[in-house]
């Protein structure tokens, strides 16, 4: 089963080369034709003169990467931080890539090479000649949390080529179950389908996987742990129970003067940041950024946000977010702990295409920046802003507020410090049974709950993604993952019931 995994980077970049870099992405991004190329005629005057500079007819062919399902390039533009420390400009590259790291730069390597020199020579250091890989590995940036709405799945077997991929399965059974005359049963059509796979060629993808299922690691330790407890439990009950509650005591203790904490120094970062705004003033129209750390407050930085989104004939979508944390170890402690259950939950429990409710995200993931003084947001969504928006704050608003409420001029946030536990409790047992009213699915109050404040603040902080590029730009989520129970279940028994639901989806 192949291995999805993110590969982040970042470069830095001088201030004479921001905007000439800036301009060369924007054609870059702009210009990606329907069959996924970029043509030389449209870059060419805004190239460096390198000795590597690309020659030929296109600059970028990004329908050979294979091992791509997105790729990003975001110039970061120069900032301050949250204790006005100068933050200078970078570049950001990030993909989302099957199997192993060094075979994937291997291959973009291989396969742009060229237009890797020509981008990456306006950062500073440039890359040595012939030392792509070595550049690209250096500059790595680790992921604190990274989220997978279809893992298992290869670009190949989702959107290959040579009659290997789930689509093209789906598009040929579509063909043969809409052929006349309509198939008398549920058991004929079946028969009908299984003879136009035959028919059309098609042949699984040699990466094909199996979906994963959700594992918290090794079955045996598990059993071997339990029944060591259970052993403890027999042998000494009081003293078992003894440790128990002592324990819940501890916990309950330590997260409730930990929440009480942070409520205190919330107080401290919202009259700070009173003063950086007085002290700032108001964005230059309404629009604007109220976040004076922001590089550009003004409603243009918006404009070109929104018009990258929405594109055309597409509906995945993305977002780069970017935003400073609170001063303090014990706010960068927080965040840490937080992303580092987010990434647990993703990797174990949210691996069925749902990042908790929500269906629609591809790939997800935070990195720490800037020595840890910022945080790093990449998302590859399905749909509109408004409903990946709307479906956060309705369905996993405790997350987005449990990550953020670290970070400067987001919606104020109250957390229950001593309540934590049982209102995780409640959120657990009103999971598994889908019963109970809202409130009792709430670990923290206000928040992301905050709706129009906390749209607003995430539009402060959203830049404009210059280079965006989907290996399957017209599929959603549940489309990857419903095509691959469409080719797992073709010739697969079914009962009744079974065989209705399979035909449903195909």
């Amino acid at each position: 089963m192949p291995d999805q995994s993110a590969f982040a980077a970042l470069f830095p970049v001088r201030d004479e080369n921001v905007k000439p870099l800036q301009k060369l992405l924007n054609a870059v991004g702009q210009n990606i034709t329907k069959e996924r190329e970029v043509l030389m005629d449209k870059v060419e005057g805004l190239l460096p003169s390198t000795p590597t500079r690309p020659r030929g007819r296109c600059f970028l062919e990004f329908h050979k990467l294979t091992t791509v399902h997105f790729l990003r390039w975001v110039l970061l533009e120069p900032a301050m931080d949250a204790e006005g420390r100068r933050i200078s400009a970078s570049l950001a590259f990030a993909t989302d890539y099957d199997g192993p790291l060094n075979a994937h730069i291997d291959e973009l390597i291989a396969v742009a090479g060229p237009a890797l020199d020509a981008i990456f020579s306006f950062c500073n250091p440039a890359p040595a000649t012939g030392a792509m890989k070595p550049y690209l590995l250096a500059a790595q940036r680790p992921y604190e949390a990274f989220y997978r709405g279809h893992p298992g799945r290869s670009v190949q077997q989702i959107w290959g080529t040579s009659n290997n991929s789930e689509e093209e399965l789906r598009k040929a059974l579509g063909m043969g179950l809409d052929a006349s005359p309509p198939p008398a049963t549920a058991e004929a059509a079946v028969t009908r389908l299984r003879w136009s796979a035959g028919q059309s060629g098609w042949k699984s993808s040699p990466t094909a996987g199996e979906p994963q299922k959700p594992s918290l690691g090794s079955r045996s330790f598990w059993i071997f742990a339990g029944a060591v407890l259970l052993l403890f439990a027999l042998l000494s009950p009081s003293w078992f129970v003894r440790c128990v509650v002592a324990g819940m005591v501890i916990l309950i203790l330590f997260i409730g003067l930990w929440g009480t904490i942070l409520n205190l120094l919330d107080r401290r970062d919202q009259a700070r940041e009173r003063r950086l705004f007085d002290q700032h003033g108001p964005p230059p129209d309404p629009d604007g950024s109220k976040d004076p750390y922001v590089s550009d407050r003004s409603r243009r930085r918006l404009m070109i946000v929104t018009d990258l989104e929405n594109r055309r004939g597409l509906i995945q979508n993305q977002m780069t977010h970017v935003v400073n944390i609170k001063p303090g170890r014990m706010r960068l402690a927080t965040l840490r702990a937080v992303l580092w259950a987010i990434n647990l939950l993703g990797s174990r429990i949210f691996v069925e295409g749902k990042l908790g409710d929500i269906p629609t995200i591809h790939f997800a993931r935070w990195i720490l920046i800037d020595d840890n003084r910022r945080l790093l947001f990449f998302s590859n969504y399905d749909f509109s802003w408004e409903s990946y928006l709307g479906d956060f704050i309705d369905l996993a608003s405790d997350g987005l507020t449990g990550i953020w409420c670290n970070t400067t001029f987001f919606p104020q946030t109250r957390i229950p410090a001593w309540m934590i536990i049982p209102r995780a409790l409640r959120l657990v047992l009103s999971t598994q049974s889908r019963t109970g009213n809202q409130s009792a699915k709430r670990l923290f109050e206000q928040g992301a709950r905050r709706e129009q404040e906390f749209k607003k603040w995430t539009r402060d902080h959203q830049i404009p993604t210059q280079v965006w590029y989907s290996a399957y730009p017209l599929l959603s989520v549940v489309n990857v993952n419903n095509n691959t129970d469409i080719a797992r279940g073709l010739f697969a028994s079914h009962s009744g019931a079974e065989l209705g639901e399979w035909l449903r989806k195909v």
